[in-house]
C-alpha cells in the first residue's frame, strides 16, 4: 500500500472517487442499496469524510480567494484532509487484505 503522504496528495482526486462511487450506484438503480441499512459502515464513513473534506476544501479556497484565509483555518482543513486521506488508506487496506 502507498504511503499516507500518497493518499494526501491525491485527497482532492480520491473524495472524488468515493462520492463518484456512489453516485454510479444511484444511477444504476441501486439507490435503495444506499440506504443505511445495506451501506457497509466502513464506505458510509468514508463517504462521509469524503464529503466533510470537500467541503472544508471549498470553505478554504474560497477563504484564499478573497485572502481572508486564517491559519487557524489553513490548520483544520489540513487536518480533515490527513483524516480523509487515513480514512481512505485505511478503508483500501482493509478491502485489499479481503480479496
Amino acid at each position: 500500500m502507498p504511503p499516507l503522504e500518497e493518499y494526501l496528495r491525491n485527497a482532492d482526486r480520491l473524495a472524488q472517487v468515493v462520492v463518484n462511487a456512489w453516485g454510479k450506484n444511484a444511477q444504476a438503480g441501486n439507490a435503495q442499496l444506499l440506504t443505511p441499512q445495506f451501506v457497509t459502515p466502513q464506505f458510509k464513513e468514508l463517504f462521509d469524510m469524503a464529503c466533510l473534506y470537500r467541503n472544508a476544501r471549498k470553505l478554504a479556497d474560497n477563504h484564499r480567494k478573497f485572502n481572508v484565509m486564517s491559519d487557524q483555518e489553513e490548520e483544520e482543513e489540513m487536518a480533515i484532509r490527513r483524516a480523509f486521506a487515513e480514512a481512505y488508506k485505511a478503508f483500501c487496506e482493509k478491502h485489499a487484505a479481503a480479496s
